[in-house]
């Protein structure tokens, strides 16, 4: 999770992929609770603020929701290729 955090940083047009992502599993019609709840979470954080340092800090939070954002690396598929693009 770190070297995704470390690409988003480096490349904070990613957050577009982020989005995306979150659209995808959302649009499935079988998805745990946890999960659909994850996103929703994600996507507010993402549309609360626009600035790529607390993004990165709430992804990697010592919270539940920071957690739970580790916990479904999915979410954050194609970050990391971008990156290395």
């Amino acid at each position: 999770m770190e070297q995704i955090v470390s690409a988003l940083r480096q490349n904070p047009e990613a957050v577009e992929i982020i989005k995306a992502n979150c659209q995808h599993y959302q649009s499935q019609a079988y998805l745990k609770k946890g999960l659909k709840r994850t996103i929703e979470h994600l996507e507010w954080v993402l549309a609360a603020d626009n600035d790529i340092e607390r993004i990165c800090t709430q992804i990697m939070a010592d919270d539940h929701i920071g957690g739970k954002f580790r916990q479904y690396p999915l979410l954050f598929k194609g970050v990391n290729s971008a990156h290395k693009e």
